[in-house]
């Protein structure tokens, strides 16, 4: 058999914005490029992890176009969840506790699971291998999540602090990976990828007026988006090739159909954009794409649950 170097995908977390993932893989996949191993964070977990669960990607479109995804994300609308805070205090008044956080995420996990083949609720039994980054509150590191239910594991890659309840797996408790590895460039590699592409679906960090910091909910976006930019830095100097599709102004727990198919479109823009590049550095590495074939690759045992 020939064997080739690896090509892994990077996928960043971005919610609503992580759409573009669904973009970026269409290109990807209509020109041949092979996927022989799929990191995701937050959103970029949920799309990577149904991808590599046979789901297509116009399949993964469809449960974004048509709101199941988000709306199985939040149950209720979040002014709800805020307005009902003070009944969520009631069970302490009895001693029971719960983690903190708006929402459990159960039917979240539940519809990810009825999305793939029974066949492929199991990470470890997946064909394309695949990790979701989480962060274990515990101990303060990253893991990848590559063993185990799959729906269980993007439900804790993708629980936002505060927005979300954590996930108890064994003796970790998760959240959203994005809090320090919101593109998990490292971790593709750690799944055996020789080359990177990474997509961030990050808001691009600019300068802005002064009069925007005087509207609601303006310095806690601004100081987000600062967050992210800063903690993708290094992860972005690790990727061999870096998709930045264009998503400023995109909400990122947004369920506008108009903001989802724009993340969406940009996803492909971008995508069609890096190819020239894409093309070249898989050259440089010894493959040749082909629309219709693409050379096998020799690979190597799974990893185990990993931290970094």
């Amino acid at each position: 058999m020939v064997s080739r170097p690896k090509v892994g995908l990077a996928l960043g977390g971005g919610g609503t914005r992580g759409a573009a993932h669904v973009g970026v893989l269409r290109v990807l996949l209509q020109e041949g490029v092979p996927i022989d191993c799929v990191a995701g964070t937050s959103m970029g977990s949920v799309v990577g992890g149904l991808y590599c669960a046979g789901l297509s990607v116009d399949s993964i479109q469809d449960k974004f176009l048509n709101k199941k995804l988000m709306r199985s994300f939040l149950t209720v609308p979040i002014y709800v969840r805020i307005a009902a805070i003070p009944i969520f205090y009631v069970p302490r008044i009895f001693g029971i506790k719960q983690y903190d956080g708006f929402y459990r995420g159960g039917k979240f996990r539940h519809f990810l699971n009825t999305s793939v083949p029974e066949s492929n609720r199991d990470i470890e039994k997946l064909k394309t291998p695949f990790g979701a980054v989480a962060l274990n509150l515990i101990d303060g590191q990253i893991y990848i999540l590559n063993k185990g239910n799959l729906g269980r594991a993007l439900q804790a890659s993708a629980a936002v602090p505060v927005l979300r309840k954590p996930v108890m797996m064994g003796d970790k408790l998760f959240v959203d990976g994005g809090v320090t590895a919101n593109l998990p460039v490292k971790e593709a590699r750690q799944l055996g990828a020789d080359i990177v592409i990474a997509v961030d679906v990050d808001e691009r960090f600019e300068p802005v007026p002064q009069d925007v910091f005087k509207t609601g909910g303006s310095v806690a976006h601004r100081v987000l988006t600062l967050h992210l930019s800063k903690v993708d830095e290094d992860q972005l100097k690790n990727a061999d090739i870096v998709i930045h599709p264009e998503v400023n102004g995109i909400g990122l727990i947004s369920t506008k159909v108009n903001d989802i198919k724009s993340a969406i479109t940009a996803g492909e823009v971008a995508a069609r954009a890096a190819m020239p590049e894409i093309r070249r550095k898989l050259q440089v590495n010894g493959i040749v794409l082909n629309k219709d074939r693409v050379l096998p690759v020799t690979r190597n045992s799974e990893p185990e649950l990993q931290q970094q």
